[in-house]
């Protein structure tokens, strides 16, 4: 007689940036637009937010994930496009937040089999929760809760 062994499965996304990737649950990203320009935001604001953009009747932050890894973000090119990701803590003023990409995400089939720790002993930055290997592919996993907070501390 044999067992079947049900692997869990979550259906994720690669979020290509200029350097590397980022992985998201499916559910975390709402829509992926094409890039518009956003509209600037207060003087003193970080560099990692590139102003606010406008999705659906909402004006959401658009985040350079490059930026906040102190990292060259590049220019923006016409494959350029946005992801609108949920928050995770439920304000209703702050629903949404957008992540510049480089061109457009590809879905992913996450299970035990196919993820795996970054080997390295790289440190992490506080708005990385872990680094992986997803199907063969150097992923980020970043902690949407820091980056929640990070934002709730710049005036919008």
């Amino acid at each position: 007689m044999s067992a079947n062994k049900t692997s869990a499965e979550v259906r994720g996304v690669l979020l290509p940036l200029q350097e590397g990737q980022l992985l998201l649950p499916n559910a975390a990203v709402c829509e992926v637009v094409s890039y518009r320009v956003p509209d600037t935001t207060e003087n003193g604001t970080p560099d990692w937010l590139l102003g606010l953009f406008s999705w659906r009747n909402h004006r959401i932050p658009l985040i350079s994930f490059e930026s906040l890894l102190q990292r060259d973000a590049g220019e923006v090119g016409h494959r350029a496009r946005v992801a609108i990701c949920n928050t995770l803590n439920g304000d209703e003023a702050q629903p949404y937040i957008g992540i510049l990409l480089r061109s457009a995400p590809h879905l992913v089939r996450v299970t035990e089999e196919a993820i795996a720790p970054f080997a390295g002993d790289e440190e992490l930055s506080e708005v990385v929760a872990s680094r992986v290997i997803v199907n063969g592919v150097d992923a980020l996993i970043p902690d949407l809760d820091v980056l929640e907070l990070m934002l709730s501390d710049v005036q919008l």
